[in-house]
């Protein structure tokens, strides 16, 4: 068996991040969500800066186990493609994503909200 095929194997028993799911917003809304959501993704960030490191091991002796042992480790943790790493840079990458899609959104429902009023004119003033 390769050190990829283990690594496959392994990667099975790694936590999968939470992803975006879909979401209802009130759209008077929109923009207050976007913000709580940008908060928590920096806050996020900022853990992830300064832990994401951590993750990555140095091999703690010269023999042959320590030596695959800690390949894949970096492999299916740290350093691969598919790591957990790099699904967690995903998911905040799909935070930013919701925030942007959430700041668009109010964004039309404003310029909505905007062409309907001038589409009615002044039908809401009545005069006597």
């Amino acid at each position: 068996m390769s050190a990829s095929s283990k690594v496959q194997d392994l990667a099975s028993a790694v936590p999968v991040p939470p992803s975006v799911a879909d979401i209802r917003v009130e759209p008077s809304k929109l923009l207050e969500v976007a913000k709580i959501v940008e908060d928590q993704v920096d806050a996020l960030q900022d853990k992830l800066l300064t832990r994401l490191d951590q993750l990555r091991i140095d091999t703690p002796a010269n023999d042959t186990v320590s030596t695959h042992a800690t390949s894949v480790w970096n492999e299916l943790v740290a350093d691969g493609d598919a790591s957990y790493a790099a699904q967690v840079k995903a998911y905040v990458a799909g935070l930013r994503s919701l925030v942007k899609q959430l700041r668009a959104a109010a964004k039309d429902y404003k310029t909505s909200e905007a062409d309907r009023a001038a589409a009615f004119g002044d039908r809401g003033v009545h005069r006597a």
